[in-house]
């Protein structure tokens, strides 16, 4: 009888871009020691951090630090992990992860991994987030991107070819990497990951959501902890330029008209819908 050769997993990079996050990183780096996935390199890029993230970051063992002096936006930061990645270890796949994420099921890269091995034009997958009230978050499946926040009952338990997935797990194949480059440096602050599955679609690689593969999002950590002006300033343009890039004429007017909007009016919490409870007037800031 012949011994049944061990089959090797793909090496994965987790790339990790972390601006003033010294309350969450600890924890984001700690769930992913449990990860059941062992052939996976971590890198973080600290974006010109103030606080002291660095040093809780130096304190687990197998994590590359590389250390920005000022922000240089998502997008840019992300593009230089990766090239560090391509560059230094060769891996198959690449996973983006926002330092807000804490991974609650010890196989949840082994099931992305899994999925996207069986095609080879399975090019990027991402998994089901819920928040800590256990509310399934943004679940981003066409063009149209819209919130879902609903208590997570498994409704969501399934794999499925959608148009596009949100970016707080990203996993990609480095195949579509070296077919359509990194992501558009012109997004400092989002959608960058939207732009990035239509431009990957538009090449025949396939966009998958993995319902059973879960991670917790603890929520929008770099915008509650920015100076809401700046993120304002670059959310606002991040969107107009997808939005001429990629929606139809009445989409662009929509999101001109919604860009000036929040100029005055905003939500006290981006997690959650519009309700007069939600609402954040920000004349001040004008």
């Amino acid at each position: 009888m012949k011994r049944r050769e061990k089959i090797e997993k793909p090496l994965v990079c987790i790339v990790i871009v972390n601006w003033n996050g010294e309350k969450i990183i600890g924890d984001c780096l700690d769930s992913l020691k449990k990860t059941s996935y062992k052939n996976l390199k971590m890198v973080v890029i600290d974006n010109g951090s103030k606080d002291k993230s660095k040093e809780i970051i130096k304190k687990f063992k197998g994590v590359e630090l590389i250390t920005l002096k000022k922000n240089v936006g998502y997008a840019p930061a992300i593009n230089l992990g990766w090239s560090y990645c391509l560059k230094k270890h060769s891996p198959k796949y690449i996973c983006n992860m926002n330092n807000d994420i804490v991974t609650i099921r010890k196989d949840w890269l082994s099931l992305m991994v899994e999925e996207l091995e069986g095609d080879d034009l399975k090019g990027i997958c991402s998994n089901k987030t819920v928040s800590k009230e256990g509310l399934v978050e943004t679940q981003c499946f066409d063009e149209e991107k819209k919130k879902i926040v609903e208590e997570e009952r498994g409704q969501y338990d399934f794999i499925k070819e959608v148009g596009m997935v949100g970016g707080a797990i990203f996993l990609v194949k480095v195949k579509v990497i070296k077919n359509i480059g990194g992501l558009d440096e012109n997004f400092f602050f989002g959608p960058d990951d939207k732009d990035y599955c239509l431009r990957a679609k538009k090449e025949g690689f396939k966009i998958i959501f993995h319902g059973f593969s879960k991670s917790l999002h603890l929520g929008s950590f770099s915008y509650k902890a920015s100076d809401k002006d700046e993120i304002y300033k670059h959310q606002s343009y991040g969107k107009i330029i997808y939005s001429f890039r990629h929606d139809n004429f009445f989409g662009k007017l929509k999101t001109i008209l919604f860009q000036f909007t929040r100029t005055f009016i905003s939500k006290r919490d981006s997690l959650y819908g519009n309700s007069f409870s939600n609402i954040l007037l920000v004349l001040s800031s004008i």
